[in-house]
């Protein structure tokens, strides 16, 4: 009642009442209850956040109801517990879709938004140097040895050297240059599922050459449980494993790996491609300690808008197909590239 009346009084005043606002994009229709929702995105969002919204609300949105209803027609898999998670993970960016099968979200999967450490892993302990600047960092900084990117925050060095960022400790600020992968994904992605290569990921925007895409976020375990969880997804055709070993020789094993496997980000779904766009870096942010730095994938080149982002899970395929005893399995990447088989 004390809504109703301080509308009429609005009006009364000759104020205009309030309009709704207006759905750029409807994302799903879970049923929850018995009710049916409506996951939205309003033109006046500013960070990509969703809602929950009931059928009244996207009513009023005539054009971006029908465009949804037209994409739905084509849509048999159930995606609620998609954006069920998503959602909770504050995962705002990452919108879902597929038009080729009924495959909704995966199995004992759970989305993250940071690594997750398990018991045998030692936290990072290295004493890390903070510094005093108060006006941007720049290479005389005690934190950065040498600058990583350049002004628009897009690598500059090469692939080996490892990527430096100031910490929580630091006095630059966070809009320091050397704050990259600690300020987390910018860019918008969707989820799609491939008829032959399963899920992968698009972007939304054009990407420019050195843009940092998302950070690469599992489970942390150590050389021994790598080993055994990478002989069971080997003998199936699974890469979730990466080995922390940027200070590890050609010779040496790396002490830890993180496995996205069960637990993961919008990277746990990019797929491989003979001739990818992006690379994976190493990342010191909270300390520097060589053997639990962090990962970070980055884009190659210029990428489009709606454009696939891949990388390549055999970068050693020369030296992998001249063993017999590697697993392969056919490639789907489509690249003017391909291999033909991808190596483990």
């Amino acid at each position: 009642m004390a809504t109703e009346r301080n509308s009429n009084a609005a009006l009364a005043r000759g104020q205009p009442a309030q309009r709704p606002p207006l759905v750029e994009e409807i994302l799903y229709d879970p049923v929850v209850n018995s009710v049916r929702f409506y996951i939205v995105r309003y033109a006046s969002s500013t960070n990509g956040e969703t809602a929950w919204v009931d059928e009244g609300a996207v009513a009023s949105s005539p054009q971006a109801l029908a465009k949804y209803q037209a994409w739905r027609k084509h849509t048999t898999a159930d995606l609620s517990q998609f954006y069920v998670l998503l959602g909770e993970a504050q995962a705002h960016r990452v919108t879902v879709t597929n038009t080729v099968d009924s495959v909704g979200y995966p199995d004992n999967f759970t989305y993250i938004n940071e690594n997750i450490y398990s018991d045998e892993v030692p936290r990072p302990c290295t004493p890390l140097f903070h510094c005093g600047c108060t006006d941007g960092c720049v290479s005389e900084c005690p934190c950065v040895q040498e600058v990583c990117y350049d002004g628009d925050g897009r690598v500059c060095v090469p692939p080996s050297v490892p990527l430096m960022e100031c910490g929580p400790k630091c006095r630059c600020g966070p809009e320091c240059r050397t704050r990259v992968v600690q300020r987390g994904i910018q860019l918008s992605f969707e989820i799609r599922r491939f008829a032959l290569k399963g899920w992968g990921v698009m972007t939304k925007h054009k990407v420019a050459r050195g843009t940092f895409i998302a950070e690469y976020v599992g489970e942390v375990i150590s050389f021994e449980e790598a080993e055994r969880r990478g002989l069971e997804d080997t003998a199936v055709g699974l890469t979730y494993l990466f080995d922390l070993d940027m200070a590890c020789t050609s010779t040496e094993a790396a002490d830890f790996s993180v496995d996205a496997k069960t637990h993961g980000n919008v990277s746990h779904f990019f797929n491989h491609s003979c001739h990818p766009n992006m690379e994976i870096r190493p990342v010191y942010i909270d300390h520097r300690d060589p053997r639990l730095h962090r990962l970070a994938f980055f884009s190659t080149r210029d990428i489009a808008a709606a454009e696939e982002l891949t990388f390549d899970y055999s970068p050693n395929a020369r030296s992998l197909a001249d063993e017999a005893h590697n697993v392969k399995f056919a490639c789907h990447c489509a690249s003017k590239k391909c291999r033909s088989f991808i190596y483990f």
